[in-house]
Parts: C-alpha cells; sequence; structure tokens
C-alpha cells in the first residue's frame, strides 16, 4: 500500500507534452469520487445519515451526479458548508480501498497525473494538495488543479473521472475519456472498478492486432 507521510508543499505544474507517438501516455486521474471517498464525509458534515443517503441515492437518483431533492439544498450551499471546517476536511479524506492498486496498474501504463477540481474556495485547493502529499511524500509535483480539465485533452490523453459532464467535454476536445464507475453516473457502480478501469486503459494504449 502507499504510505502516508505528514508534510505537505507547493505544487509545480507539468511542462510540455510531446504528442510523439513513441511519448508515454498522459493518464489523468481525477481524486474525489475515484481515488477518495468524498460523498460520504461530506454528507455527514452537513448532518445527513450518510449510509441512509447513499441508499436512497442508489434506489431513486441513480445517474444524478447531485440531486438537490435528497441532499436538501443547494449544491453552492453544500460546499460553502464544507469550506467552513477549513482544509482539514479534504486532506483527512479516506481514499477508497481500491485506490493503490488503481494507482499502481495506470502507472505501469502511462504517466499518471492527478487531475481534479478546486470548489472555488482556498481551503479546498490547500487540503486536496495535503491530501497527495500525505500518500507521496513532501514536494509532490504529479497534480494539476484546475475545473477545466478538458483543456489538457489530446490524443494521447486518457482521462478518468467520476462526472460524466467532464468526460464528455475532455472527448469532444479529442482526448480519451473513461468515467469511473459510481452510482452517480451513467456507468453505474462495479463490483471491480480499479480493474475494470485498468482493463480499460490497457486496450486503449496496447490495442490487440489487427
Amino acid at each position: 500500500l502507499l504510505a502516508r507521510t505528514t508534510s505537505a508543499s507547493r505544487c509545480r505544474f507539468q511542462g510540455e507534452i510531446s504528442l510523439s507517438g513513441d511519448a508515454p501516455w498522459e493518464i489523468y486521474l481525477d481524486v474525489d469520487g475515484v481515488c477518495a471517498d468524498f460523498i460520504k464525509p461530506a454528507l455527514n458534515l452537513v448532518g445527513l445519515d450518510p449510509d441512509g443517503t447513499m441508499q436512497r441515492w442508489a434506489a431513486d437518483f441513480a445517474g444524478d451526479f447531485y440531486p438537490t431533492a435528497l441532499i436538501g439544498m443547494p449544491r453552492e450551499q453544500f460546499f460553502q458548508e464544507i469550506d467552513a471546517h477549513g482544509a482539514s476536511f479534504w486532506r483527512e479524506l479516506p481514499a477508497y480501498p481500491w485506490f493503490p492498486r488503481l494507482h499502481q496498474g495506470l502507472s505501469e501504463l502511462g504517466h499518471v497525473v492527478f487531475l481534479t477540481a478546486p470548489t472555488g474556495f482556498p481551503h479546498c485547493l490547500t487540503g486536496k494538495y495535503q491530501w497527495l502529499c500525505d500518500y507521496f511524500g513532501d514536494g509532490f509535483t504529479d497534480c494539476i488543479f484546475t475545473g477545466h480539465k478538458d483543456r489538457l485533452a489530446h490524443p494521447r490523453a486518457i482521462l478518468i473521472d467520476d462526472s460524466d459532464s467532464n468526460i464528455a467535454l475532455f472527448n469532444q476536445r479529442g482526448g480519451q475519456g473513461l468515467t469511473f464507475p459510481q452510482m452517480w453516473n451513467l456507468a453505474g457502480p462495479a463490483d471491480n472498478p480499479a480493474e475494470l478501469i485498468i482493463e480499460q486503459v490497457t486496450r486503449i494504449v496496447s490495442p490487440p492486432p489487427r
């Protein structure tokens, strides 16, 4: 498993991307909902029962990325309440059990860069970067923070994200997007999502001979 440390540092962004056929594939990996469990801690923070809410979400709102009727508040208010708890909320998000295997498997197929969107609050940006440094060490640089993930699309770039809209925009700009299976997107949940994604990426980077 990936070891946690306890320090953080500033993130340096990626340099120019080579598009030559022998260049490593860029594999952009979302964090919330893919590597870290954001939903349950967030539901608990705003006063909702995580397990009961998740059950209702799966039964009545499957495929809905943010079911306002279920959450009971606008998305803006939801994130304002989260931000009031500071960077520690984001830093302490639990990693999904499949995270080590997902990162290891993808790292064997290309250059993995964490690509995650800040909410617009400074605490979110700080906490997300601290989360990454806690796993990968002080000065970790393979990360990009932006809500414009589609701007990084190119033919040798793969985006793994739990948002259907992020995937659609990335594909429109010439990248190759893969929806990470969760009940709040069109892919729906999967028993072993990490292995499913690794298999899909393998087929892209090493297609079978015709």
